[in-house]
């Protein structure tokens, strides 16, 4: 007798399409609207492929943390030098920037997200750790050339990377909360922090 072997049912096109509605409900709804039949559901599928694919629902919310790590990484990634620069040669820092509040701005839910590990229950992982880190890859990359070029003054790369980043970070959290000074510009905050590291003779 010839044994016919069954088709795989909880496949690879299955587990994205459970992140890709998962990620959905959480940007309308954010963490707390997240169930594993709901998301089942609007899959098309059964709450067993959701554990068999994802292990369970803290899995799942971790996918939606890995997706939004790694939008945020391809926003980073793809941001565009705008020439707002006056001189042009931190030009590709204030691109990231801009990205990166434009990025917050339009996926609030996820960028809470990124940013409440502890609060959502999330056990960080060494997956989500590296993922976290390839998303501040770009930044960190182009203080890194700005600091060999002369235009930034000789200190720590991380330690500069972590002064930019505070800056847009402070900025997106006080926009998305309606809270940013009314008449002040974002951009010139950061250009401030920017010159801030510009080195003496510059």
């Amino acid at each position: 007798m010839i044994r016919v072997a069954r088709p795989r049912v909880h496949t690879d096109d299955v587990r994205e399409k459970l992140l890709d509605e998962a990620v959905r409900i959480v940007e309308d709804g954010g963490l707390g609207a997240l169930s594993v039949r709901d998301v089942a559901h609007a899959a098309g599928t059964s709450t067993s492929a959701v554990y068999s694919l994802l292990g369970s629902k803290e899995g799942l919310a971790r996918g939606v943390l890995l997706r939004a790590f790694a939008s945020f990484e391809s926003a980073q990634t793809t941001a565009t030098i705008d020439g707002t620069d006056p001189d042009g040669d931190t030009a590709d820092l204030t691109g990231l920037g801009i990205a990166y509040v434009g990025w917050a701005l339009e996926h609030p839910r996820l960028y809470e997200l990124m940013f409440g590990e502890a609060r959502s229950g999330i056990e960080p992982t060494e997956e989500t750790k590296a993922a976290a880190a390839r998303a501040i890859g770009p930044l960190r990359e182009g203080v890194s050339r700005a600091i060999e070029a002369g235009v930034f003054r000789d200190a720590e790369v991380d330690t500069v990377a972590a002064s930019l980043w505070a800056q847009v970070h402070g900025s997106a959290l006080l926009l998305l909360a309606g809270h940013y000074p009314a008449g002040a510009d974002p951009v010139a905050a950061t250009y401030a922090v920017i010159d801030g590291w510009r080195a003496v003779d510059r």
